[in-house]
Formats: structure tokens, C-alpha cells, sequence
């Protein structure tokens, strides 16, 4: 993977390219094409980018995560000196749209909601939580929030984690699926994962 950054005809504008590929010297041609027509520099193999750490070995990606931005969310939260968690919700735990009382500044946790929206790019082990609480960001309450801040602290225990593309794997797509019987209790429709 290589990262070319693009400036504009004022220099004011600022585009960054991310090239990936398997023949280098298709990718060597494609860049000598594009600096033909713009101004671009190669800021050389990709490391960082939106948000996204990259490990690349000789044998192509080894490890995606996204340590810092999980860092910031723990920031964020104040959750950096609570204690990490093993798990990113309690066994069984049923939250309902109407318990509890609503937050004073739902803001807050939309806010925290997204940014862990967009951490499972990497961390595919708290999409369930996540998506079991993004339910009530309409209207949240306090049980919500702690349910939330939960998660944040599972993923401060967790921080270390990503995900590890090896080169010369399968791009075999193995998926599992669950069904509950009337699992939701707001609405009595079952739900699965």
C-alpha cells in the first residue's frame, strides 16, 4: 500500500491517495501517470490514515487496528483510569427503550456511539454490544450510558487488538448465525446476531 498526498492549484487543497495492490509495477505505472497530471508527493508505504493503524510486513498487511483512536474514545469517555473489563456487556442483559431515567445530554452518548460505530472497522468482537445499545440513541437513558461505558472500558482492557490479514489466505467468507425467540423486549420480535 502507498499513500500519495494531492495539493490543489491555490496549494490550499489537500487530498490524500491510498494505492494497494498485488503488482508493484502496476502501481509504479498508475503513480508515474497520476504525477504526470498533478502535482503529488509519495509519502511512501501506508502507515496511518483515517484513523487506521497499519503493520505492514514483507508478505503483505499484518496487522490493522486502531490503538490510538481507541486511546482517544477512552479519553474521551474519562474512562482512562477505571478499570478495564473482560467482557463488552453482561451475560443476559436485556435493555429496554422506556427503563430507567433519560439523559440530561444525549449528546454525549451519541457521541460515544459513533466513534465506537466506527471503531468495529477493527474490532468486530464488540459489534453486537454495539449494536444492542446504537438502538436507543433517539432517546437514551442513564442504563443505556452505563451500557455504553462498559464497552469503552472492555475496550480499554482490550486496547491491543485488531485485525490480522496474513498474506496467501482464504478469502473464504465463513459466517455464523443466531436467532432468539421474542429476544427484543420492547417490541417481542426476535432478533438475531
Amino acid at each position: 500500500m502507498e499513500c500519495f498526498g494531492h495539493s490543489g492549484r491555490n496549494g490550499m487543497e489537500l487530498t490524500t491517495l491510498v494505492i494497494t495492490g498485488t503488482d508493484l509495477a502496476l502501481i509504479d505505472q498508475l503513480k508515474q501517470h497520476l504525477q504526470k497530471s498533478f502535482h503529488m508527493k509519495d509519502l511512501g508505504p501506508l502507515t496511518y490514515f483515517l484513523g487506521l493503524e497499519i503493520h505492514a510486513g514483507s508478505h503483505g498487511i499484518f496487522f490493522l487496528s486502531q490503538h490510538k483512536y481507541a486511546m482517544d474514545l477512552v479519553t474521551a469517555a474519562g474512562l482512562y483510569n477505571s478499570p478495564p473489563l473482560d467482557t463488552p456487556m453482561e451475560i443476559n442483559l436485556k435493555l429496554r427503550k422506556d427503563e430507567g431515567d433519560l439523559l440530561s445530554d444525549p449528546i454525549a452518548y451519541r457521541t460515544l456511539m459513533g466513534s465506537l460505530i466506527y471503531l468495529i472497522n477493527t474490532r468486530p468482537d464488540i459489534s453486537y454490544a454495539v449494536q444492542q445499545v446504537s438502538q436507543f440513541m433517539a432517546s437514551p437513558r442513564h442504563l443505556h450510558m452505563a451500557a455504553v461505558k462498559r464497552i469503552v472500558r472492555y475496550v480499554h482492557g482490550t486496547i491491543r487488538r485488531g485485525l490480522c490479514y496474513p498474506a496467501g489466505t482464504s478469502l473464504d467468507l465463513i459466517a455464523y448465525s443466531d436467532a432468539d425467540y421474542v429476544g427484543c423486549s420492547d417490541t417481542r420480535r426476535s432478533t438475531t446476531g
